[in-house]
């Protein structure tokens, strides 16, 4: 045995010994532990298997929210059943979901059954699934959290599509999130305007939050819905709603003042047929 060899042999037995003293090794198969897992053996493995692949779980957006066993399950052999789109939209449901499901990506997917045996690899699949692009090539991150840089999403996208049609898509997408953040910006110029304060009209302002997301959703999933349908035309009903409610709530707030004013001439016209009365 060559030295090399010998040193990771002695690193096997002592990986094995670890586990075997914590009670999950498996006689028969001492490379893997007794099946099922819970949360804290997947840890334990892994944290000497792969501690950089354990660091990112837990400082990415997961690591708080989800453990090992909601996205792999409790056994080995796992790994295509967490790259579906089932072990994501189980969590991510709602808009999330329904804009992928309507975007281009997801209707490729729902009809082309991929393959998910395949690693979430560069252009492997024919069209993404949630796991290809957040979590591609074993990113437990965020491999699309816009703190990445705009080149992640770039080397992800251009698996599968050119450099310059990716650019265009990801710099449409910007300008379209651009318009609704203005339109959002403009909502609450309009609110700080009523005369009760923003706070009389919140849940106007929370529904343009709302569409806004949608935008984002839709620019990000490439899910016309998103964009339009349920996004830009729907600010642009907040807007609508949102200045209405505000000029009559200022006309509202008027008319006291108007019959204020009026009153003080209403006592000698009013005592004026008294008077012819009593002659």
């Amino acid at each position: 045995m060559t030295a090399t060899g010998s040193s990771a042999g002695w690193l096997y037995i002592s990986m094995w010994l670890s586990l075997s003293a914590a009670g999950i090794a498996n006689a028969d198969a001492p490379d893997v532990p007794a099946e099922p897992f819970s949360q804290k053996q997947c840890v334990e493995c892994h944290s000497v298997r792969d501690a950089a692949l354990v660091a990112q779980w837990r400082a990415g957006p997961h690591g708080a929210t989800a453990d090992c066993v909601a996205c792999h399950g409790e056994r080995h052999g796992a790994l295509p059943a967490a790259r579906t789109d089932g072990a994501c939209t189980g969590c991510h449901d709602g808009a999330v979901a329904h804009s992928y499901a309507t975007s281009k990506h997801g209707v490729l997917v729902r009809i082309g059954r991929p393959d998910w045996t395949q690693p979430l690899e560069r252009g492997r699949h024919r069209a993404p699934g949630c796991a290809y692009c957040h979590l591609h090539d074993r990113d437990h991150g965020d491999a699309m959290d816009a703190s990445r840089g705009p080149q992640v999403r770039e080397s992800v996208c251009g698996g599968c599509h050119a450099p310059r049609f990716v650019r265009e898509q990801l710099d449409a997408g910007e300008r379209l999130t651009a318009i609704a953040d203005l339109k959002v910006e403009e909502a609450e110029q309009v609110a700080a305007r009523h005369p009760a304060g923003a706070d009389a009209v919140a849940d106007l302002l929370s529904s343009t939050r709302k569409h806004l997301r949608n935008v984002r959703l839709g620019a990000g999933h490439q899910s016309p819905d998103y964009q339009w349908w349920h996004g830009q035309p729907a600010l642009d009903g907040d807007l609508i709603r949102l200045r209405d409610a505000v000029a009559r709530a200022t006309r509202q707030a008027a008319v006291p003042s108007r019959v204020e004013t009026a009153s003080p001439s209403a006592g000698p016209q009013s005592a004026r047929p008294r008077a012819m009365a009593e002659r």
